[in-house]
């Protein structure tokens, strides 16, 4: 048996050694280290569930009503950013007329966040997260996500760009409050 490569956690599956995922089911190869949040994942049937509880490390009440905050695992500050229309997470390189969360102070560049990773755009009901065809791909909770196809998320839910995870927390709007 060969054992140069990283096996996976989740299926033992062999992959090349320098996979951040696995190649079988996707699943990350290397824990984002982190201290400061405990996620549940794979616990009581609801694998990669959105987190509850955030408030332990994200102010609610910092979040614009019509945006998203956003913690990095394992970093000490939040991003709270509002949402016209769509939010670009990644590296920015250049100006751009485009809304981009820069996340390189928060080490991006080594957790394999591409300059263009993926983009938030609010939906019917709250928003939706788009994976831009990037390189080391987007995960919502446990689910790896086709490039370009759009999938609605809940708050408190768990987005893994690269390496780098994420948990996307918003305000939820009462259905009885919608306007008409």
């Amino acid at each position: 048996m060969n054992t140069s490569g990283k096996l996976c956690p989740n299926c033992q599956a062999e992959n090349e050694d320098a996979a951040l995922v696995c190649a079988r089911c996707g699943e990350l190869l290397e824990e984002t280290p982190t201290k400061f949040v405990a996620i549940a994942e794979k616990t009581g049937g609801q694998a990669g569930a959105p987190v509850e509880n955030v408030e332990s490390f994200i102010d609610v009440a910092l979040i614009p009503e019509d945006g998203v905050g956003v913690y990095v695992a394992g970093a000490f500050k939040a991003y709270y950013a509002h949402i016209y229309k769509e939010l670009i997470l990644g590296r920015q390189a250049e100006a751009t007329l485009e809304a981009v969360l820069d996340l390189s102070d928060a080490d991006a560049g080594n957790m394999g966040v591409s300059r263009r990773h993926a983009k938030i755009r609010r939906a019917e009901s709250g928003f939706e997260v788009l994976d831009l065809a990037s390189r080391n791909g987007t995960w919502l909770n446990v689910e790896r996500l086709i490039p370009n196809k759009p999938y609605p998320f809940a708050s408190g839910s768990q987005l893994y760009i690269g390496r780098m995870r994420l948990i996307i927390v918003y305000h939820t709007v009462l259905k009885g409050a919608q306007k008409r």
